[in-house]
């Protein structure tokens, strides 16, 4: 991997982005390499950025000459990947540091569950530079924080901290340890039965009117496993329960 750093340990896959400039810009190559490894469905994902940032945005000196068709794929491979960390079964954990900004929030909102460091700087600044987010920034900042504020972000290219973005619903939590705290969420995920957080994720994510019948349909499924029958055990043994044998 050229773009990225990483490590497995068990069903986690430690996705660190280290690209030569130490803010990370988020170019689709970067994406791409990203994805690659979320391939496999079994793995739960952490991303972090080494260096400055998580990731900065775009390279934007590459957007000087972009001509409207080499615009469109750009965004339609980086929609590609985006797309795939957000449908993917297993949970993907964003582990923030620096700025995360255009692009590189674009993927932290990808993730499911996002973790910042204190001095944490996010946006989508696109705007200012007469364009806008092209990764599914304003439709996944719309489900985040309603219409009204995804708006105001999308349209004046503020830039929050974490405390910021941590009261609109944005983060889960903050933390100096950022890193450390993606490992042990990443790992709290791993014991969990692989079927019911698939399921569940599917669910949350869903946009459609349908979604509470697939959650009757889901929780039937549920019934054919074994974590299901492992976990109904554990609990009437008063005992820890041992999901994915």
């Amino acid at each position: 991997m050229e773009y990225i750093n990483v490590e497995h340990s068990g069903r986690v896959a430690d996705i660190q982005i280290n690209c030569k400039n130490p803010m990370n810009p988020l170019t689709v190559e970067v994406l791409e390499e990203i994805g690659e490894v979320l391939k496999d469905e079994k793995k739960i994902g952490l991303i972090s950025g080494m260096n400055r940032a998580f990731s900065a945005g775009a390279n934007i000196k590459a957007f000087l000459d972009l001509q409207p068709q080499a615009a469109y794929e750009f965004s339609r491979r980086g929609h590609d990947v985006m797309n795939f960390i957000a449908e993917r079964k297993m949970p993907v954990i964003a582990a923030i540091h620096g700025f995360a900004l255009g692009g590189g929030m674009e993927l932290a909102i990808a993730c499911d569950y996002r973790i910042a460091h204190p001095s944490t700087i996010m946006g989508l600044p696109e705007i200012t530079l007469g364009i806008l987010p092209g990764f599914g920034g304003t439709q996944r900042l719309r489900h985040l924080v309603g219409e009204t504020k995804a708006f105001e972000l999308a349209t004046t290219g503020k830039k929050f901290s974490a405390e910021e973005a941590m009261n609109m619903g944005i983060l889960n939590e903050i933390t100096e340890d950022y890193h450390k705290k993606g490992m042990e969420t990443a790992k709290q995920y791993e014991k969990l039965p692989v079927e019911s957080l698939g399921y569940i994720k599917e669910l949350i994510r869903a946009k459609h009117d349908d979604a509470f019948y697939l959650e009757m349909e889901y929780f039937g499924r549920v019934f054919k496993t074994e974590n299901q029958k492992e976990g109904v055990k554990a609990f009437i043994e008063k005992r820890e329960a041992s999901f994915n044998k």
